[in-house]
């Protein structure tokens, strides 16, 4: 089964391997039928689509979870949401044939919603259209190993920005790569935003919308692939 759960603001700091407990204990207490390795320490064969960062909530995760045979959708869903915590509720089910591949493989983009407050949110929301004009934005890309400068305008695949005056905040929305040869992560393009609209980047809150696959080059929630 390939469910679509929301990550809500309650837990957004709930790490990959604390997300990874919460959903193994609600699938054994589920009652479903779900499938085991084989081998001396059997688990539970299930896979994220993408892991969230910390802090961030989500709104279209995606879980794939083995069964040893068939359920109905509308029962896996109603299984689900009756063990875990309304945080994190299941929002759709889909039961596919084994041989469909695991999402993750189809995963090539990332949607978020973004929201900056303060004084700065104006300026950087005058910037965008600029910003979306050059052929390259260098970035400090830190990663464990290194630090390098990248180009992360072909990552970038679409920004609008919609400020609100009365009160000082304003709303993006980003699209952008998400493989791995070629990640932009939302931090990244808003602190290279912030730098090009010389700017301090104010308080921002970042919740993912989306995890997308291409379908002759157009994006597609992984979810209906």
């Amino acid at each position: 089964m390939l469910l679509e759960f929301r990550k809500d603001d309650l837990v957004r700091h709930l790490g990959l391997l604390d997300l990874q407990r919460t959903m193994q204990r609600a699938l054994r207490r589920s009652g479903l039928p779900i499938a085991y390795s084989n081998g001396f320490n059997p688990h539970i064969v299930m896979s994220f689509a993408s892991a969230l960062s910390s802090g961030i909530p989500g709104d279209a995760e995606l879980l794939d979870v083995s069964l040893k045979e068939e359920v109905s959708a509308e029962t896996c869903l109603e299984a689900m949401n009756r063990v875990l915590p309304p945080s994190l509720p299941v929002t759709r089910v889909r039961v596919v044939d084994d041989r469909f591949p695991k999402v993750s493989a189809a995963l090539r983009q990332a949607q978020y919603a973004i929201t900056l407050t303060g004084s700065d949110a104006k300026k950087i929301a005058d910037a965008v259209p600029i910003f979306l004009g050059e052929t390259e934005i260098m970035a400090l890309r830190k990663t464990k190993r290194q630090e390098t400068m990248v180009n992360i305008r072909p990552m970038l695949h679409e920004l609008t920005a919609d400020y609100d005056e009365a009160s000082d905040v304003c709303r993006l929305t980003a699209r952008v790569s998400f493989v791995e040869a070629a990640t932009l992560k939302p931090d990244l393009l808003m602190e290279a935003l912030a730098n090009y609209a010389g700017a301090e980047l104010p308080r921002c809150e970042i919740r993912r919308t989306k995890l997308l696959g291409l379908v002759d080059d157009k994006p597609v929630p992984l979810f209906d692939l």
